[in-house]
């Protein structure tokens, strides 16, 4: 791994926050976050890539409840504003300017919360690797199977239920499980994130309507989407269905064959991706 500047910073509630930098302050930034119940970590082998390096300056960060941020256990610190702050947190910490979000799976949903929360001028642009946009979306959104593992992730009653649930929702993050090997399944199982923290995660209130306001102010959305997505196969909507009506700079590029975790499926079409798309919107509103 290349060398990362690591900052262990406080919200606006006291939430500790674990971020680190790759790449040059000098090149065009970007926010990189992960999804349900990982952390920023799964993206290292990725964020070692010498074209990235050369082109962005990348900070990833743990959201709260998650990997080695704080763990709140209230539904109070789950609140869509404070989700924003951690994130101006960040960008303040590390002398960000108008930043391109990248948010793989739920890690998208953060960008919700910034344009509810925040000036217009924040982002650059959105990229939603197999993103979720908002909680109250996920429902028409999710592959059956993965709703009927869910309650298993959310509830204390059984460890063997919430053990089979947990095999469950990480073997649907690959188009073909059984050529990942061990390691990278054990690193996308969940990195000690509670019942009660989940489903603090997967209920938080949001608004969406002001992610729909600035999707028709002409902020840039690019949305990259595998066609064998195990947590999204024989859901009601695509994502496609759900985000094109919404945004007037809009464009969605579907991975053939691919599942949920693209990073750790496709890397060198995800590494061009965030590189040509933050060089295209990077710095600008």
């Amino acid at each position: 791994m290349p060398p990362s500047d690591v900052k262990i910073l406080h919200s606006t509630d006291g939430t500790t926050i674990f971020a680190e930098a790759t790449g040059h302050p000098s090149n065009l930034h970007l926010v990189l976050l992960s999804g349900l119940t990982l952390s920023g970590c799964i993206f290292d082998d990725m964020c070692a890539d010498q074209r990235l390096l050369d082109s962005l300056y990348i900070v990833r960060y743990d959201t709260r409840g998650h990997g080695r941020s704080g763990k709140p256990s209230t539904a109070e610190a789950y609140h869509s504003r404070l989700f924003a702050d951690d994130f101006k947190t960040v960008v303040d910490a590390f002398g960000l300017k108008k930043p391109v979000l990248v948010g793989w799976s739920m890690g998208a949903a953060v960008a919700t919360d910034v344009v509810s929360h925040l000036p217009r001028d924040t982002l650059s642009g959105v990229i939603y690797l197999s993103g979720v946009p908002d909680t109250s979306i996920i429902g028409e959104m999710a592959a059956p199977p993965l709703i009927a593992a869910l309650p298993g992730l959310v509830s204390n009653e059984s460890v063997s239920a919430y053990q089979a649930a947990a095999a469950e929702f990480t073997e649907r993050l690959f188009a073909h499980p059984n050529a990942v090997s061990y390691a990278v399944k054990c690193i996308h199982k969940g990195h000690s994130l509670t019942p009660e923290i989940m489903g603090l995660s997967l209920s938080r209130p949001m608004t969406v309507e002001k992610l729909w306001k600035a999707g028709q102010a002409g902020l840039p959305l690019l949305i990259v989407q595998g066609t064998k997505d195990g947590h999204r196969e024989g859901s009601a909507k695509s994502i496609d269905d759900i985000m094109r009506p919404h945004f007037k700079n809009y464009e969605i590029v579907w991975l053939e064959g691919r599942g949920h975790a693209l990073h750790a499926e496709c890397p060198n079409e995800v590494v061009e991706v965030l590189i040509t798309f933050t060089k295209k919107v990077g710095g600008r509103v």
